[in-house]
């Protein structure tokens, strides 16, 4: 009696395209930090099992009336429940960023988590054109093993070529298993999302009383056993044909109101955040300092690139006398002019989110402007339509997108490159980026601000997603943040110290460095999933004949 009034229930569309979905969003953000580094592994497994054994339904389920319309409510409800355990921390930064107070704060972070995982609405879609235009008289007969590496690979594709503003996929939590991640710097994360796409697909099948894909377990456990065979690692300093340079990351923890309040203009807050600065640049080190770093828009005043390559006199009288305590090069983020010849006269798109180098001198060396821009905080997603709407919307930066990618390099003829804030979080970017400079970089800097984030989890999920560049381009990054976490990312997931959350200090290492080749995920990216997914499917066809072989009475 019990169980049918479980089964009951469990019928019901509100259980089953619901509450069911929301649990399973909720498992998903398990697999992400939430203001420690504590991740639930599987739960990303078992919330994307539920919402896949939704959008996969039985053949008596698909009569199901309005089908299409109650998966669209499962895949929204497990976002909502994705989004209250992961991006909680979405209405603090609308308040703060955008200075929208509560509740349209709030209304509007929900409203965000409709297209928290926009791949799957652009899945629905296509499964919608799929059975209205009767597609499937066109599809070709596929065995389960067949459509088990289809339904993966299209999974993983929609995951990686959809626009996200914070992307979490499937993949990421794998992170767990560093350094036995060996695929990693092959496939990138979008093979580790593949193999967890594939895997819960067969288990799905096998649990509908489809039959079990016979070659799928063994390329997932292959899939294991390479990792763990094969596992990272990190350049030592003990090694003869390893270079180092040593470092300072300066984290002032500058509030959002001391920081915003210098920026407008006040004198007293203004000489607050120098003197912070100054201190913290200044302080003696135990080794001679190749390379002292500040965080994102560290310096507050509009600076002109142009002028400071021209002559050091140009460049802030705290960045001169900064640099004369430690005889160091200085990299540091702030904001760059428009050029004279492209400055617009409407005071749209006049400023560059820049990173700039400057030699001991004070000499500006090089500048890189950042050219992948927060939508709704350092633009808006309209085109042409944003010069207009900036006369109205007056809490958005509105900054000029970058065009060049920089290659910096160091007294020591050091080669880096460096990405601020969100760029880190984009595989394709990154890729873009090393692939375009004509040298392979030894490290990358990260220059962010994760103040506007509050005290909230935003910082290591941050952390986290930023770890997988390293992986899948076997580089060391230099994570320099305003209020933390600041740390050195090492090749094989591992970290130096840190500077936790709203904590003044900084932080003095010497990192190891090797001459890089490139990555195979570097040269070919998404493409490699293709390779992979060929070579399984000529290899699943050589199963199938053996197998077919052993069932046939002539063998």
């Amino acid at each position: 009696m019990i169980n049918g009034n479980m089964y009951a229930i469990y019928l019901h569309p509100l259980f089953r395209f619901g509450l069911l979905p929301f649990l399973g969003g909720l498992a998903y953000a398990a697999g992400f930090p939430n203001k420690n580094d504590t991740t639930f592994f599987l739960g990303p497994l078992l919330g994307m099992g539920y919402l896949l054994w939704v959008l996969f339904p039985t053949d008596s389920e698909k009569k199901s009336e309005n089908r299409l319309f109650k998966e669209l409510g499962a895949v929204l409800s497990f976002s909502v429940g994705h989004y209250l355990l992961g991006f909680y921390w979405i209405p603090y930064t609308i308040e703060v960023f955008g200075q929208v107070p509560f509740p349209f704060n709030q209304t509007l972070g929900l409203f965000f988590s409709l297209i928290i995982l926009p791949q799957f609405l652009v899945f629905l879609l296509l499964k919608y054109l799929f059975l209205k235009f009767e597609i499937r008289r066109l599809w070709p007969v596929a065995t389960r093993e067949r459509a088990h590496l289809f339904f993966a690979l299209t999974f993983t594709l929609l995951e990686y070529f959809t626009p996200q503003q914070f992307p979490s996929h499937l993949g990421h939590p794998w992170l767990s298993f560093a350094p036995y991640l060996g695929t990693a710097p092959i496939l990138g994360v979008a093979g580790f999302s593949f193999f967890s796409y594939y895997l819960i697909l067969i288990l799905i099948s096998y649990f509908q009383k489809q039959g079990l894909n016979k070659s799928g377990p063994i390329f997932i456990a292959l899939f294991i056993i390479f990792n763990f065979a094969i596992p990272l690692t990190k350049p030592s300093l003990t090694n003869e044909t390893t270079q180092s340079v040593n470092i300072r990351m300066v984290q002032p923890n500058i509030g959002n109101y001391l920081k915003v309040s210098s920026e407008t203009g006040d004198a007293q807050s203004l000489g607050e955040v120098l003197d912070l600065y100054y201190q913290l640049t200044t302080a003696p080190s135990e080794k001679p300092l190749d390379l002292i770093i500040w965080p994102e828009t560290a310096y507050p005043r509009l600076l002109s690139s142009s002028l400071m390559k021209s002559s050091p006199l140009y460049s802030p009288r705290l960045v001169q006398d900064s640099l004369k305590a430690h005889q160091a090069e200085l990299f540091f983020g702030g904001y760059d002019q428009v050029t004279k010849e492209t400055l617009p006269s409407d005071y749209f798109e006049t400023e560059y989110n820049s990173a700039f180098l400057v030699n001991s001198d004070g000499l500006l060396k090089d500048v890189y402007h950042k050219r992948v821009l927060i939508p709704f905080g350092e633009s808006l997603p309209f085109g042409p339509f944003n010069k207009y709407l900036s006369q109205l919307i007056q809490n958005i930066s509105f900054f000029a997108r970058g065009e060049n990618f920089t290659l910096f390099q160091t007294a020591r003829l050091q080669s880096f490159i460096s990405v601020i804030c969100y760029e880190i979080l984009f595989s394709s970017y990154v890729r873009t980026y090393l692939n375009e400079v004509e040298r392979h970089p030894l490290f990358l800097v990260n220059l962010t601000n994760d103040s506007w984030y509050g005290d909230t989890a935003e910082p290591f999920q941050h952390l986290f997603l930023a770890k997988w560049r390293a992986l899948e381009f076997d580089i060391p990054i230099l994570r320099m943040t305003n209020t933390g976490i600041t740390s050195v990312i090492y090749p094989d997931g591992s970290e130096g110290r840190r500077l936790l959350p709203f904590t003044l200090g900084n932080l003095d290492e010497e990192v190891a460095l090797k001459n890089r080749k490139g990555t195979w995920f570097q040269f070919f990216g998404i493409w490699g999933i293709l390779l992979l997914v060929i070579g399984l499917y000529g290899l699943n066809e050589l199963f199938s004949l053996l197998f077919s072989k052993r069932k046939s009475p002539l063998s």
